[in-house]
């Protein structure tokens, strides 16, 4: 599975461009190709907290640690504890566990707080962290490409936003050459239409694991 590129969402066939009717990449109708890769990079964004990438992170255990960070991961839903000189899942059960959000650093850095540990266990984090937004256009992100229909329709509700907030300047509007004859009410519809569309996806698309059992886990 090959994961696209920003400008490969914009430009593909089925992409940004097709949705926004343009026949050509050049034709800034909808903002320039930065801008709509804007809409998109904001559409990506705005999918976490509903869904995220289910990913996993291994941590070892320290001798009476209770703060651990986290590199990967944002939420946790499950962690399975491994003896390590097996390999094998250890039973028993953490009744819970606490996720912390240092905001002091930049960026933030994500503690994972767990009770009173036996030293040298492998500690499988399992749970979430948002898709990661490309920070240039030839960059990839990490959303699989069945799912790109619904950034699709976050980045079209953007780009209809973006049209409306032109229309705001009346003397521009006024001015400006339009090969249409689209009225500020049809804008505002199209991007109801569209925020839809992007909250369905996100609606029936959220992930899966969020509520499920917390972890595995017994004492040594």
């Amino acid at each position: 599975m090959a994961f696209s590129t920003l400008d490969a969402l914009r430009t593909k066939a089925g992409g940004l461009n097709d949705e926004l009717g343009l026949t050509s990449d050049s034709d800034n109708s909808f903002g320039t190709t930065a801008q709509r890769n804007g809409f998109t990079s904001k559409a990506i964004a705005g999918l976490w907290p509903d869904m995220g990438r289910l990913l996993r992170e291994t941590l070892v255990t320290v001798q009476d640690q209770v703060d651990y960070t986290l590199t990967s991961l944002y939420d946790v839903e499950r962690i399975h504890v491994i003896d390590p000189d097996t390999g094998t899942l250890i039973s028993d059960r953490v009744k819970s566990w606490e996720l912390m959000v240092d905001e002091a650093a930049d960026p933030a850095v994500y503690r994972l707080r767990l009770p009173p540990m036996t030293a040298g266990l492998t500690l499988r984090c399992i749970g979430y962290a948002p898709y990661i937004v490309p920070s240039s256009g030839g960059a990839s992100c990490d959303l699989p490409p069945r799912l790109e229909w619904i950034v699709f329709a976050g980045a079209r509700y953007f780009a209809y936003r973006f049209m409306a907030s032109r229309f705001v300047n009346f003397e521009r509007f006024q001015n400006e050459n339009r090969s249409n004859a689209v009225t500020a009410a049809d804008l505002i519809e199209f991007m109801r239409d569209a925020k839809r569309e992007y909250d369905r996806g996100r609606s029936e698309n959220r992930r899966s694991l969020t509520g499920a059992t917390r972890a595995i886990m017994a004492a040594k």
